[in-house]
């Protein structure tokens, strides 16, 4: 019995030995430690769908006081008045324009003429501003930089193409009808892309002005795109009623090229095609062939106005131009009607609304207030105005008094003369 004993311990121990040998060799795996429970995540906050009362109202649910067609009109002239205040400032502190003019032209008319296209470069510095600081305008990048529906290469030789193509039919007719006579004056390449160059910078600064603030502020306002296009039509048309030589004619026509153009913006999201249109329609008038841009003429340009032979026709207006006439008004109103007969035939609604995201986010949102607000901005502005006119009234000797004491003096049809010394040192006279 001892003996099996020893014999039973032995081979237990040596069985014990070799599990031990065994573990050590071929370890359990350790069990993963327990993770706490992950709570489920919330599901995202759906946005708001606006509801059938909202969809049938005019207004919509992001608009913002300031989108008020009154107050965003004013807004669109302060941007304007703030740019040639800050081309003031910064030709009079930082950028020498009139010598880098004299520089490159050598003539001071033509440097004068040119700088009256370079100023408008601080309306270009307001408006990306103002895009930058208010968050709320940050959309309207999407209407002002490349994108591939509409501010793309393609747009610039369309935009060429129609303001070209529509000005130069119209002075086609009036050398045909004998209305106008144009000779050639000369090409000079330096000078020829100069002025294209501050053309541009004038011409888009009224495009992003009319075309791209004020729009989009309308849109995010007015649900009916009838207001937007409207609107900034009325206002591009007031900007040009204190150009030289404006006639009823010229302006019904500025109005029609805003609702051209505020077309081209709704159905082809291109504000780069308005602003090449634009640019082509004001350099071939002025610069390619010396007639009058809005009432001004060009110091410089390639083909030259015979203006003792020139006359009134359907095509041209001897004060305002080609943009003065009937017949120029008929060729714009007709392409207004084919964009717009495009428009339905296609069914093509609005290429792109850029607030669509921001009215469903700002849904159920009212404008009660805002009425209250308007009310009272414009009774303030009815007040001022009553104001201003009785002080002018009351006190027309010292008004008087102050603009001779500066040169200036009114004539007999109440505009102002300027006083200037001539070589003998009596005053001269010029508008």
């Amino acid at each position: 019995m001892e003996t099996e004993k020893v014999v039973t311990e032995d081979i237990m121990a040596s069985s014990a030995e070799e599990v031990s040998v065994a573990a050590q060799e071929n370890p359990m795996p350790a069990e993963p430690p327990v993770e706490p429970p992950v709570p489920p995540a919330e599901p995202p906050v759906p946005l708001e769908v606006p509801d059938e009362k909202q969809r049938k109202s005019f207004l919509r649910a992001c608009a913002s006081w300031t989108d008020i067609f009154v107050i965003a009109a004013m807004l669109s002239v302060l941007l304007m008045l703030f740019g040639d205040l800050l081309s003031l400032i910064l030709n009079r502190w930082v950028i020498p324009a009139n010598q880098i003019g004299m520089n490159l032209l050598g003539d001071a008319d033509s440097v004068e003429f040119l700088l009256q296209y370079f100023n408008f470069y601080g309306i270009w510095i307001v408006f990306m501003l103002v895009i930058l600081l208010f968050k709320s305008n940050w959309p309207m990048w999407k209407a002002f930089l490349y994108n591939r529906h509409g501010n793309n290469l393609k747009a610039i030789p369309a935009g060429i193409l129609l303001g070209f193509g529509m000005n130069g039919f119209c002075i086609l007719m009036s050398v045909i009808m004998g209305d106008i006579k144009l000779s050639f004056s000369g090409f000079d390449p330096k000078l020829f892309f100069i002025f294209l160059f501050c053309v541009l910078i004038q011409s888009g600064a009224e495009e992003i002005i009319d075309r791209c603030y004020l729009y989009q502020k309308l849109r995010r306002r007015y649900r009916w795109p009838a207001i937007a296009v409207l609107v900034n039509a009325l206002v591009f048309m007031a900007l040009h009623m204190g150009n030289p030589g404006v006639t009823n004619l010229g302006l019904l026509q500025v109005f029609l090229i805003g609702v051209l153009f505020s077309l081209i913006v709704y159905y082809w999201d291109s504000l780069w095609t308005v602003i090449w249109a634009h640019t082509a329609w004001n350099f071939s008038q002025s610069i390619v062939f010396g007639l009058p841009n809005s009432g001004i003429v060009s110091k410089y340009s390639v083909f030259k106005l015979e203006a003792a032979s020139a006359r009134d026709g359907i095509f041209y207006n001897t004060s305002f131009g080609v943009e003065g006439s009937m017949g120029a008004n008929v060729m714009i109103a007709a392409t207004i009607v084919i964009v717009l007969v495009y428009g339905l035939v296609t069914k093509r609604g609005e290429k792109m609304d850029h607030w669509a995201e921001a009215e469903r986010r700002d849904a159920g949102k009212n404008h009660y207030w805002e009425a209250v607000v308007l009310t009272l901005i414009v009774a303030g502005l009815t007040a001022a105005s009553m104001f201003g006119a009785k002080w002018m009234n009351d006190h027309a000797d010292e008004i008087n008094q102050y603009f001779e004491s500066q040169g200036i003096k009114p004539t007999e049809s109440g505009e102002p003369v300027q006083v200037l010394p001539s070589e003998s040192g009596e005053p001269a006279q010029t508008q």
